[in-house]
């Protein structure tokens, strides 16, 4: 069978009607002329007559064979043949895809899943012909060219194979598919092919529809050979969650953290230990889960105390099986030594007992007054006329309890300081200017994450009333609810609240406030993903028990909004005299001040960015990555980005603690990137998909001893036709100029 490696150039075929259109139009046009000597010459011109026609004839046939070898030589034909080598192997372009994720981790306890993949690849360029070429890219969810386009060169590919490295990056084998068809597409070569070296991973497949439709369309073209490497896998139990759930972390005390256990196999497993440790040393706190049913996940709360302030490193363990790599998690936490919170009063009342911050004071400050003094949560009450000789900035969150409005110079500030990166807590009742708050806060700088509507209910009555919602809670402020052991929040009655209406995440963006420089900065401060100076999407964080929404939150800037319905007092709920608003309170507050520290645990293939006080600008930070030696550091600089000094880095490919260190001044960071736990799911593509997949390309299950000839090269083999054809074009344009110049020669 004949096959053209561009078959698009075969429309040159209509240039051969050229050369006819050609002699058509310049025949010779006699004209008729009385001339008494013509009939001499007219027994003469009869007899050449027929030799000319033939000369012209010949001449037209040879031309439109020139164009024809043409046109088909720049197709590049090949004759290709199912039978055994009569024409011996083709050379091979080809593209070898290696699949590096984090399922490819898993070890038979000699070797990983990656460690065949090598092998199974060197094998791949060991059985190809002579002559061929072939480039080499490193899959997951991204593709990293190795060597971008196919070289010759094979003992550098295989040096490359030998060193690739394995990461901890979740699995998409579509961009790197269709990224290797298209390359292959646009080269000349009659033998082109695709070698896949993957696991097997149904994750990976993901985008199955448009896989199978990119192979069976390419497969004329280009033969794909998907090798599948390492044993089925079904038991596997991974850590697929570590998190921060206390809400706030500060030193010196118990702070809760919330492990999360998936059994990603079908069988049971039992006495599960997981253990807790605070930078890599020996363990705080453990708990054994007795059995495990096969697809469940079930959390652990465990407990940490970090001794001092900074950064620190929290890891959980469970004992290691074939996949090690999800049997640690670990996680970066900022922990301060206090929180200084700004109570803004707006009815300050005649007795501190009927003032509107008296149950936030208590309630932020859970302690014997005479141990106040040591808690780090620091309070400050101040009204709104005092306001204008407070510093925001001197705070980590403000709380508005019952304010009517803000003078505009306030305002403004306010508005700076959450830009920033500050936190605000409204709390509404029966003095706010719902006006205010609406177009000012809301519309105009798109501060509130839900629009005020008329309050409902009556305070000065007990016998009717509306609760929050008793189950399904989703936000983390929350989540702690789930666990029936924790409480419940829906014994809280609420007598009057503001209807809040929920906005349309994608509606328009605030107006960009102007913010002011911060003076005396010392810490670090991160930078938060935000879309410029827009608002975040709004976030529902707890509904009442009909449905509407009692509790909302939207980052806004680098800072976080949170926004109550009703009071702070008793005047409309008596929430505050309840137990689970201690823990709410302080989970919300904890969500102002660590919202800053997102940063901090970026997902595997992300970027971490943090802003440095203005001293670091220029200068260079060393970043340190998971499992290797200090001496293997990457160095990034110092630059200012949104106006402030700004380390960036973005090569996070290893789950784990990386370390920014910047020598002078002395400064040490840490993040920790985070895994995606879907990779732990090892469940493979299943027969009946492997089948529909052998429709439209070659699959080859390989073992260690295995030969990998048959898939190594395409079906069949291939003998180029393009120099046989350019060859009896020149001899076929050689033969024309001759008889052109020999039939024009005087007769």
């Amino acid at each position: 069978m004949i096959t053209f490696s561009n078959p698009i150039l075969l429309g040159g075929l209509a240039a051969v009607a050229l050369p006819i259109l050609i002699h058509l139009l310049h025949r010779q046009r006699f004209k008729r002329v009385v001339w008494a000597a013509m009939r001499f010459l007219q027994v003469s011109l009869q007899r050449n007559q027929r030799r000319m026609r033939l000369e012209d004839l010949l001449l037209v046939v040879l031309r439109c064979v020139l164009v024809a070898l043409l046109a088909l030589a720049l197709a590049r034909p090949s004759l290709r043949s199912e039978t055994s080598g009569l024409f011996g192997p083709s050379k091979v372009t080809g593209v070898i895809l290696l699949d590096h994720s984090r399922s490819m981790g898993v070890s038979d306890g000699v070797r990983t899943r990656f460690d065949l993949a090598k092998q199974a690849a060197e094998q791949v360029l060991d059985a190809l012909p002579a002559g061929s070429a072939v480039a080499l890219w490193w899959v997951s969810d991204t593709v990293q060219p190795a060597i971008p386009e196919p070289t010759l060169d094979l003992n550098l590919v295989r040096k490359l194979v030998r060193e690739a490295p394995w990461t901890d990056r979740s699995t998409d084998l579509w961009p790197g598919l269709q990224r290797a068809v298209h390359t292959l597409q646009r080269r000349l070569s009659p033998a082109k092919a695709i070698y896949l070296i993957t696991d097997g991973q149904a994750q990976a497949w993901r985008h199955w529809p448009q896989m199978q439709q990119l192979l069976e369309t390419a497969r004329q073209q280009v033969a794909t050979h998907i090798i599948l490497v390492g044993e089925p896998e079904l038991a596997n139990v991974g850590i697929s969650n570590l998190q921060l759930a206390g809400g706030l972390c500060p030193v010196r005390q118990p702070v809760r953290f919330e492990v999360q256990v998936t059994n990603y196999g079908r069988n049971e497993a039992r006495h599960i230990p997981v253990r807790l440790s605070v930078d890599q040393e020996l363990p705080c706190d453990e708990f054994t889960i007795e059995a495990l049913p096969g697809g469940a996940s079930q959390s652990v709360a465990l407990f940490a105390r970090l001794s001092s302030s900074g950064f620190h490193a929290v890891t959980a363990r469970i004992p290691s099986d074939r996949l090690p790599a999800d049997d640690v998690r670990t996680l970066a936490v900022r922990a301060i030594q206090d929180v200084r919170v700004l109570l803004v009063d707006g009815d300050p009342g005649s007795e501190p007992r009927s003032s509107e911050t008296f149950f936030l004071r208590h309630a932020l400050v859970p302690v014997p007054p005479d141990r106040a003094s040591d808690y780090f949560i620091r309070p400050t009450v101040v009204t709104v006329p005092e306001l204008a000789q407070v510093r925001f900035d001197d705070f980590d969150a403000v709380i508005l309890a019952n304010v009517a409005e803000l003078p505009e110079t306030e305002l403004a500030a306010l508005a700076a300081y959450v830009r920033r990166g500050g936190g605000l807590m409204v709390f509404l009742g029966d003095r706010i200017n719902a006006t205010f708050y609406n177009e000012v806060l809301g519309k105009r700088l798109g501060l509130l994450p839900a629009a005020l509507g008329d309050p409902r209910g009556q305070a000065n009555q007990q016998d009717q009333f509306f609760t929050l919602q008793a189950q399904g809670y989703e936000h983390p402020i929350v989540t702690l609810w789930n666990d029936p052991a924790a409480g419940t929040l829906s014994s809280a009655r609420f007598y009057r609240a503001f209807e809040l209406k929920e906005l349309d995440p994608t509606g328009p963006a605030p107006r960009p406030t102007p913010t002011a420089a911060t003076d005396g900065q010392t810490q670090p401060e991160p930078l938060q993903a935000s879309r410029g100076n827009e608002a975040g999407a709004p976030r529902v964080v707890l509904r009442f028990a009909d449905g509407t929404l009692a509790m909302a939150e939207r980052a806004w800037g680098q800072g976080r909004v949170i926004l109550f319905a009703s009071t702070a007092d008793t005047a409309w709920t008596d929430l505050p005299v309840r137990p689970a608003f201690v823990p709410l309170l302080h989970r919300a507050l904890g969500a102002l001040v660590q919202h800053q520290d997102q940063a901090l645990n970026p997902p595997v293939g992300g970027s971490f960015a943090w802003h440095l006080p203005p001293d670091y600008l220029d200068r260079d930070a060393l970043v340190s990555k998971p499992g290797q030696p200090n001496a293997v550091r990457d160095l990034r600089r110092i630059e200012m980005l949104q106006g402030r000094p700004t380390v960036r880095y973005d090569q996070i490919h290893w789950a784990g603690l990386y370390e920014v260190s910047v020598p002078d001044p002395p400064l040490t960071l840490r993040f920790a990137a985070q895994a995606d736990p879907a990779e732990s799911n090892l469940e493979g593509l299943s027969p009946a998909q492997l089948e529909q997949l052998g429709r439209h390309v070659t699959v080859t299950t390989w073992r260690p001893g295995a030969a990998l000839h048959s898939a190594a090269t395409p079906a069949g083999t291939h003998l180029d036709l393009w120099l046989p054809l350019a060859l009896v074009a020149l001899a076929v344009a050689v033969v024309e100029m001759c008889l052109a110049q020999w039939f024009s020669r005087p007769k």
